[in-house]
């Protein structure tokens, strides 16, 4: 196994750039602690690293192979800012950055202005509820969703986003996304956090995300993928189980302060296999806990041509 097997190094320092820009063009214009974390936790948790890893190859690839006269659409569908950010500023893409939440929205367009001027594609910013896209049919090359779609509240939230992603994509164009994932299938609630952005302060449990196995991902996610094809599942699971408790017993504050070490926990901790496999070690219940274990399941594929 290589020292560092997920792109660590190359996603942590370019987040660590974004943070260190900030600085310089910003000041303190996020306030102390966001502009602080921005710099000792560039990617905020060492699980991310995978998704980073895969989602970026798959659509590295897809610009690779793209014709040249034109930049492509990139579309991200809530996920973790970084990545996107990560394609506009290296790459000639025009990148569409969404969330439900206006706070992740007007944070990154800050963080994007310390980028901007040497940045080669485009970052645009918009407020979306993914189940209800604003956007026209067949309107972007890629369509990508970290650890997003199971967030989405509403019986059928997560199936109808997959429907809304499939509308948007252009036939021939990419799609990739991913899933908590285990062997068992649950719906998770957390206290004091409604649709999965909202601080209540209060005590009262409230839906938080749902836990996938193969048989809910097939019938919730890919049976409303129509028209997908060249399909393939990338499972992440996790290894020395007692350093990934210990560090997510650190607390918020805690972890930020050593988030250096993400990229070591992510070598330590993490691995993958190709397929969907849910024959791993886990632990976790209908109470979400920062200490729960699962796994990620990375699901790529291709829209057909008309």
């Amino acid at each position: 196994m290589a020292l560092f097997s997920y792109s660590e190094l190359k996603y942590y320092f370019f987040g660590l750039g974004v943070g260190l820009a900030n600085v310089t063009h910003n000041g303190l214009r996020l306030g102390l602690k966001k502009t602080i974390g921005k710099i000792s936790q560039p990617v905020n948790y060492h699980t991310r690293f995978p998704e980073y890893h895969y989602f970026g190859q798959a659509i590295q690839k897809f610009i690779d192979a793209a014709p040249l006269n034109r930049p492509i659409k990139i579309l991200d569908i809530g996920s973790p800012k970084l990545l996107g950010i990560y394609f506009a500023a290296k790459t000639r893409a025009d990148l569409v950055l969404t969330d439900i939440s206006e706070l992740n929205v007007d944070e990154y367009k800050v963080l994007w202005e310390g980028i901007k001027p040497k940045a080669k594609g485009s970052a645009t910013f918009l407020l979306e509820d993914a189940r209800a896209l604003k956007m026209p049919d067949e309107d972007v090359d890629v369509v990508f969703s970290m650890s997003v779609v199971e967030h989405i509240w509403g019986e059928g939230g997560d199936s109808t986003a997959i429907e809304e992603m499939m509308r948007v994509l252009k036939p021939g164009g990419l799609l990739v996304l991913s899933v908590p994932f285990g062997p068992q299938f649950v719906a998770q609630q957390r206290v004091g956090l409604a649709e999965a952005v909202r601080d209540t302060k209060d005590e009262k449990a409230y839906f938080f995300q749902r836990v996938y196995n193969p048989e809910a991902f097939q019938t919730r996610i890919v049976d409303h993928a129509r028209g997908l094809e060249k399909i393939t599942f990338t499972t992440i699971l996790r290894k020395n189980l007692l350093a990934h408790r210990a560090f997510a017993a650190l607390g918020e504050n805690g972890r930020a302060a050593v988030g250096f070490v993400n990229p070591v926990l992510s070598r330590l901790i993490n691995r993958s296999r190709e397929g969907m496999d849910a024959s791993f070690q886990v632990d976790y219940g209908p109470l979400y806990s920062t200490r729960d274990v699962y796994g990620d399941l990375i699901f790529v594929g291709f829209k057909k041509n008309a």
